[in-house]
């Protein structure tokens, strides 16, 4: 049976250290989005020292924190060198496009890269040292740098995605964050008994420009060590830090860090515990989040799951808009959820256009099955659906999600639409006469042009109620006596198309 100890856990709830962006947070490729690896949930052994089951995920949040899907999970007890157990993960500026850094022991410690092409849903296998390496996604698409800890080992990039590297400098560099330009890094060093500096390179660091930090603003590591990140636009920087007073602050600069200003003190977190906030800035001038995961414990089984809350902020930290809690259960996302925000929108007169968004799962949609007034009307892989040609009447819609475990969700919010015109009426209308409308009764159909071929009625359902074919005049009459008094709609089908009106029965 593998076993875990449980103090080893914490290292996999969320990655708060950040040396050479060894973190587990990343900004995606567009605004609002973002891409976090930690800990999902874990069951004990029943003696409680050890756990049984352990599982990491890679997460997708999106919308500005509002929404959070289980992209990829795994066994904490895989083997990394067959498949991702992420150490930590970065993002590349092609949308769905994003890394995950392994870091394992095997015959002593190898460092293997994996990217995947949509959204963290399936990893490729790119390369795999030995010994620590890093890095460095840049804000560029399909462009990443690699180094080492060791200097004489030299700096590589890849302009493919990983798929073979350049080397590029002789001598390896560390860094916390790419900037704006293919050879821009930032580095911050120092220690809390000393001054700390911010170094900044347009050039792999073959020359740096070092620029001291206050200590009001850097001042050391606890749980949380220094870091800088860039913000929305060139020139914009931020840095975080732990502070003797068990408080996390983020500052801002304008001019790359030339001038400081506070923009987010957290409140007092206690030593030891097992929740501790994490920055991360977003390609969205003016906005950046404040992410926090903490363990809480579950029975029956015992264990515990994560819970992750996002504090998403704008105006350089001036306006809080909102805090968004995901609490991660063990089974969250494996259930068969419904589509969301469900949008019914004429295109024209007889066509409709049916928009929803995915549903938050981690499970992999088969399929969307579209119904029309309580029918199947059809079964696709998009998210988006055009009905044309309809006749006039009421139509309501719905979609259900089918997942690849043969499971089905419930039925989305319905939509309904009226169609009062009808196909081909406005070229027709003109030369049909329905009467007399309303009717008590009898109703006449007569073209003077066209020769009708087939008559038929419909319900404000859309359901056929009476039928009449192989016509071959220019004249008839029905007797709708039976019907009771309301709305139907007639549809009448002639040599050269077919048109629609509505009648009235008194």
């Amino acid at each position: 049976m593998k076993q875990i100890l449980f103090s080893l856990t914490l290292l996999l709830t969320l990655n708060s250290f950040s040396f050479a962006q060894n973190r587990s947070v990343a900004r995606g490729a567009e605004p609002g989005e973002l891409y976090l690896a930690c800990g999902w949930y874990g069951i004990y052994n029943p003696t409680g020292m050890y756990y049984d089951t352990l599982q990491t995920a890679i997460y997708r949040i999106t919308e500005n924190g509002k929404k959070l899907t289980i992209q990829y999970d795994i066994s904490a007890f895989a083997n990394p060198a067959d498949t991702v157990v992420p150490y930590s993960i970065l993002a590349d500026a092609t949308p769905g496009v994003i890394y995950a850094k392994t870091y394992y022991a095997n015959s002593g410690f190898r460092t293997s890269l994996w990217v995947s092409f949509d959204y963290g849903k399936n990893w490729i296998f790119r390369e795999e040292n030995s010994g620590q390496r890093h890095y460095y996604s840049a804000n560029f698409e399909g462009i990443i740098y690699r180094t080492s800890s060791n200097a004489f080992h030299g700096a590589f990039r890849s302009d493919n995605y990983g798929t073979s590297f350049t080397m590029v400098n002789n001598i390896s560099f560390n860094a916390n964050e790419s900037g704006f330009d293919t050879c821009d890094f930032f580095f911050i060093t120092g220690s809390a008994n000393y001054s700390w500096s911010l170094y900044h390179t347009y050039d792999r660091y073959q020359t740096c420009i070092i620029i001291p930090i206050d200590s009001q603003f850097v001042f050391g590591c606890r749980n949380i060590c220094p870091d800088v990140y860039r913000g929305g636009v060139s020139g914009e920087v931020y840095v975080s830090s732990w502070f003797p007073d068990n408080k996390y602050r983020v500052s801002f600069s304008a001019d790359t860090s030339h001038t400081f200003r506070h923009v987010y003190v957290s409140d007092v977190y206690p030593i030891g515990g097992n929740s501790y906030p994490f920055f991360m800035s977003d390609r969205e001038q003016d906005v950046f989040y404040i992410i926090k995961a903490e363990q809480v414990e579950d029975f029956n089984p015992w264990g515990h799951h994560t819970k992750v809350c996002i504090e998403y902020y704008r105006d350089y930290g001036e306006t809080l808009v909102a805090t968004y809690c995901h609490d991660l259960h063990k089974n969250y996302g494996k259930i068969c959820e419904a589509i969301n925000d469900l949008v019914l929108e004429k295109i024209n007169d007889n066509s409709v256009l049916l928009t929803w968004s995915e549903p938050e799962s981690s499970l992999p949609v088969e399929n969307y099955h579209i119904y029309r007034n309580g029918e199947l009307l059809s079964s696709i892989i998009n998210t988006t659906y055009t009905d044309e040609n309809l006749l006039v009447g009421n139509y309501e819609y719905y979609v259900i999600s089918r997942y690849v475990n043969g499971c089905i969700s419930d039925s989305s919010s319905h939509v309904i639409v009226n169609i009062e015109v009808g196909i081909n009426e406005r070229e027709d209308v003109d030369k049909i006469i329905i009467y007399p409308n309303p009717t008590t009764g009898k109703l006449r159909v007569t073209s003077y042009e066209l020769r009708v071929t087939s008559i038929e009625i419909f319900d404000v359902y859309g359901r056929s109620i009476l039928s009449l074919t192989s016509l071959m005049s220019q004249e008839h009459t029905l007797d709708i006596m039976h019907l009771k008094t309301g709305i139907y709609f007639i549809k009448i089908t002639t040599e050269k198309g077919m048109v629609a009106k509505k009648i009235v029965k008194q």
